[in-house]
């Protein structure tokens, strides 16, 4: 029989289970405990380091690749033409940052970006000039040198492919010759890098553009004359920025003409502020402002030492806080002291500039050099009337050869005979040439007698041919006659001893040339041309500088030259009369205030203005030694007394000249 219902299945064994059974989630214990001793076993060589291994960190493992980041560029520059300048800004904003801002990209990301910028650099047209200037603006100097290559080669991209970039790309670096920013704002994985190093750079990078692209010259001289420091900044600013200037010309110089004309013409529109700023002072505080001058720029250069770390902003806000707790006129005395050192510094700067190329250059070199001093003469300084310090220039380089000194003195009578130049011009040209043969102490005997002769020949033609229609002294009508009849004067008075000849032609001592008694051997024909023009209608005495007339009738007379002090007594009843028709006609109607700007009689007469009078400025003074011919006293001449001129009103007058030719009256022109 059959059964319905289902068999059951008989339980396993527990043998069976044991051989059977799967995996199970219940660990045994001694599985457990094996398994424990194992990873003991392997975990332990895991947390043991070995002191000799060299652990290094990748900081820069997430930092993206070139090739993505020039597509980045790329695509930046297309959205933003296309009006989506998210990208491109972010570009902008790296080139923005600060080096020592902590979220401020490393040096080696930024390198990345300027090569891909190279790269794409076609694309940087006028559209894409705020990121250009972001680049430009961006604080490169302090990164390491393989970016500052980098850098350049970027530079000289932006100018070869856009020419409308130059100028911003040169005034990116002309903006560093007021100084260089502070060596301490570099990244900090930068390595260290000094003030000096930095404007190497400047100057590097400079002279390489320059080099690429020599049509950068044009632009970069109007670069340099529009960022020129003004009067008002301090000598700090100004003397960096000149010696920035000078250093250009030694790696272009083609640009060394005009850069040196740049520097002159600034110079001459200081040296004319503080010539008017000084003409309200008294004599023994003109002198405590040359002194205050001189000990300041003692004190700047010893704060200078160690000003590596210095923050040029720091010494802008003292310079500006010095001026605080003064009234006006100590305001104004301390900017004129200020004034002067910043002349007597810069003036000290070019005297030694100059002195390499003279004494130091080839002769080709000091000739091309001597060319550009005789241009900014001509055109610069000539025409500045009240300029009293920077002619000294050439004063003291056209005397360091006796080749020079025939061409500054060939120029400056070309200019005084020159019947084409304007009337002023040639006045001053006459003064020029009458100041440097009498105070250059190394202008030869030969030349003081050519030039004495020539000025001499040029009175005698005049006078032949216009004394017919002379009706007496016009200053006005013949400023230029009176002009060179005043240099024969001033000559004679400094160097009349070469104006006499002997058989051996020798110089003498004043005691030996005076003790020979009766009259002296004079150079051929001067004795006459003198007297005949002194004693012409003309009248030159009634119109020269009373100082100057006065001290050549003690002399002449003395060295039994000529006797004129009856001309001087006869010419005190004199008036000169203003012929304003003449003045119009001649066209020297403007020189009335340039020239004499004095009241009554002296009006019309010649300022005794010999522009290389003694030279003031403390520290340049210097290189004015054993060039400048002092005022020598005449032996005898002192105690004689003129019996034909005894009146006390006409020896005190005689006294008051005679003081204010021997001190020098450079700055008369001025008053």
């Amino acid at each position: 029989m059959v059964s319905l219902t289902a068999p059951v299945a008989a339980l396993p064994s527990a043998t069976v289970k044991a051989a059977i059974s799967g995996p199970s989630l219940k660990r045994k214990h001694s599985d457990s405990d094996n398994e424990g001793q194992m990873a003991t076993a392997i975990k332990r060589p895991r947390v043991s380091f070995d002191p000799n291994v060299d652990i290094r960190l990748l900081e820069d493992y997430n930092e993206k690749g070139i090739e993505l980041i020039r597509e980045e560029v790329r695509r930046a520059i297309d959205k933003h033409v296309a009006g989506d300048s998210a990208s491109y800004d972010e570009i902008k904003t790296l080139f923005k940052s600060r080096p020592t801002a902590s979220a401020a990209p490393s040096t080696k990301l930024l390198s990345k970006y300027v090569v891909a910028l190279i790269g794409n650099v076609s694309l940087l047209n006028k559209n894409c000039s705020g990121l250009v200037h972001a680049i430009l603006d961006c604080q490169w100097l302090a990164r390491d040198e393989a970016f500052k290559r980098l850098y350049v080669t970027l530079l000289a991209s932006l100018m070869s492919a856009h020419g409308g970039y130059t100028g911003s790309v040169l005034q990116s670096l002309a903006k560093h010759f007021y100084g260089v920013p502070s060596p301490n704002t570099r990244h900090e994985t930068d390595p260290p890098v000094t003030r000096l190093e930095l404007r190497q750079r400047v100057h590097e990078t400079l002279r390489r553009l320059l080099k690429l692209i020599p049509s950068a010259s044009g632009v970069l001289t109007n670069i340099l004359a529009s960022t020129f420091p003004t009067t008002q900044d301090t000598a700090k600013v100004y003397l960096t920025y000149l010696n920035n200037l000078m250093e250009v010309t030694e790696y272009a110089p083609e640009l060394q003409g005009t850069v040196l004309a740049l520097i002159t013409e600034k110079l001459v529109k200081l040296d004319v502020q503080i010539q008017v700023d000084m003409e309200d002072l008294e004599e023994e505080l003109e002198e405590s402002v040359l002194q205050q001058a001189l000990y300041k720029l003692e004190e700047d250069n010893e704060e200078d030492e160690g000003s590596d770390v210095e923050d040029e902003e720091d010494n802008s806000d003292y310079e500006s806080s010095s001026d605080d707790g003064m009234d006006n006129d100590q305001k104004r005395i301390q900017e004129l002291r200020d004034s002067v050192g910043k002349m007597d510094a810069i003036l000290d700067i070019l005297f030694e500039y100059y002195h390499r190329i003279f004494v130091k250059s080839a002769h080709v070199d000091a000739q091309q050099t001597f060319e550009f001093l005789i241009s900014q003469f001509k055109n610069i300084i000539l025409p500045t009337y009240r300029s009293r310090h920077t002619q000294f220039l050439l004063f003291h380089f056209a005397q360091s050869s006796p080749v020079f000194i025939a061409q500054f003195s060939s120029v400056c009578a070309e200019l005084a005979f020159d019947k084409t130049r304007p009337q002023i011009m040639r006045l001053a040209a006459a003064a020029y040439l009458a100041s440097f043969i009498a105070r250059g102490a190394h202008v030869p005997r030969d030349t003081v007698r050519q030039i004495f002769v020539i000025l001499g020949q040029n009175l005698d033609y005049f006078r032949q041919n216009h004394e017919a229609n002379c009706k007496g002294p016009d200053l006005r009508r013949y400023s230029n006659y009176y002009a060179l009849s005043q240099a024969l004067l001033y000559i004679f008075c400094f160097r009349w001893r070469d104006l006499i000849t002997s058989e051996t032609d020798s110089y003498a001592e004043d005691e030996e040339i005076l003790f020979q008694g009766g009259d002296l051997a004079w150079l051929p024909g001067i004795k006459e041309m003198m007297r005949g023009n002194i004693y012409s209608k003309f009248n030159p005495l009634k119109v020269c500088s009373p100082g100057v007339v006065t001290q050549f009738a003690r002399i002449a007379h003395h060295l039994r030259f000529l006797y004129v002090f009856p001309l001087l007594e006869t010419n005190k009843r004199l008036r000169l009369a203003r012929n304003i028709s003449a003045s119009v006609m001649y066209g020297v109607q403007e020189r009335e205030t340039a020239l004499t700007a004095k009241n009554s009689e002296s009006a019309l007469q010649l300022d005794s203005y010999f522009p290389f009078d003694p030279y003031n400025l403390p520290r340049s003074k210097r290189w004015m030694k054993g060039d400048y011919n002092e005022w020598k006293s005449i032996p005898g001449l002192d105690e004689e007394e003129a019996e034909d001129y005894s009146d006390s009103d006409s020896q005190a007058d005689e006294s008051e000249d005679e003081e204010n030719f021997e001190e020098g009256t450079a700055t008369e022109a001025s008053t």
